[in-house]
């Protein structure tokens, strides 16, 4: 618990002396005690004992704006969660949220729902998040704001939300950002996105690995990356050319198991069977400069 700044100061009565703590930002909060170091640990005594008391609050409070809500009781419900969220509840802050664009327990206000949302947003909620970046990107407050709504399918994104990470992802490859584009596809289709995985072509043959190519592993990253974009040049990219194709080197990424991170470009880009058809000779490829301890993402 955060130490809170206590005022000290001493007393005397027929029982005897004694000291007193106060905690300056609860002045109704005391803690008492022989000695100063006594009082203080009552007052923080006293003071955990007071903040969990009102968490006990917030979640009665918010499970009674549930109940209200599901009785369509909604102005009872819409105060309830005022109350709740005034004590930090993300959860009825969202609720609120949604009240606010419904128009239910409370006029309708797409303004005092962003309001609510932003809030939330701020402490955490992904779901908080992701309403502020469909009312953006919709335009549901009149005015579309795209990079405002990358904003927040972002921040959704980077704390976990997966259909996030696919939004985030797909609105940054048409902005014309694909290395970070793909940063965002990649962890999707890694969890299981369905879109994400026919947007993102996976080739590794890691499994297999028996022999290391030392050589190749004991150079820096930068020489690795010279050495991957050079055979780029020279052996996968006329071969593309032949058919109208081309390719791009968004990322290499060292380490134990290397990760060449590819966008595909030609008669069939960004069609996952046109990628996929690629693939394996892409994969030779690497395997034949590093060793099949090598994993290619191809977007």
């Amino acid at each position: 618990m955060k130490k809170y700044e206590l005022d000290y100061m001493g007393f005397s009565n027929e029982d005897g002396d004694g000291c007193v703590a106060i905690v300056v930002d609860f002045p109704d909060i005391k803690g008492i005690g022989d000695t100063f170091e006594e009082a203080r640990e009552d007052a923080y005594e006293r003071l955990e004992h007071y903040f969990n008391t009102q968490k006990e609050k917030v979640m009665t409070t918010f499970e009674a704006g549930v109940s209200a809500y599901e009785a369509k009781q909604y102005k009872e419900a819409y105060a309830y969660f005022v109350d709740s969220a005034q004590k930090e509840s993300m959860d009825a802050m969202v609720n609120l949220g949604v009240m606010a664009m419904q128009g239910k327990g409370c006029e309708r206000s797409i303004d005092t729902a962003k309001e609510w949302f932003s809030k939330a947003a701020d402490g955490g909620s992904m779901h908080a998040m992701m309403s502020l970046a469909q009312i953006h990107e919709k335009g549901l407050d009149g005015s579309p704001d795209a990079g405002v709504a990358l904003k927040w399918y972002r921040a959704a994104a980077d704390v976990g939300h997966v259909d996030a990470q696919l939004k985030t992802g797909m609105l940054l490859r048409e902005k014309g950002q694909n290395a970070e584009a793909m940063r965002y596809l990649i962890t999707a289709a890694h969890n299981n996105n369905a879109q994400a995985q026919e947007i993102i072509t996976y080739a590794s043959n890691k499994e297999l690995a028996t022999v290391l190519n030392k050589p190749f592993r004991t150079l820096t990253a930068e020489q690795q990356r010279a050495l991957v974009l050079k055979m780029i040049d020279e052996k996968i990219r006329p071969t593309l050319e032949a058919d109208s194709g081309g390719i791009e080197l968004l990322n290499y990424v060292p380490g134990d198991t290397p990760q060449v991170w590819l966008h595909y470009l030609g008669a069939c880009s960004g069609c996952h069977l046109g990628s996929t058809s690629t693939a394996d000779m892409l994969l030779d490829r690497f395997e034949e400069l590093i060793d099949k301890n090598v994993v290619l993402y191809l977007m």
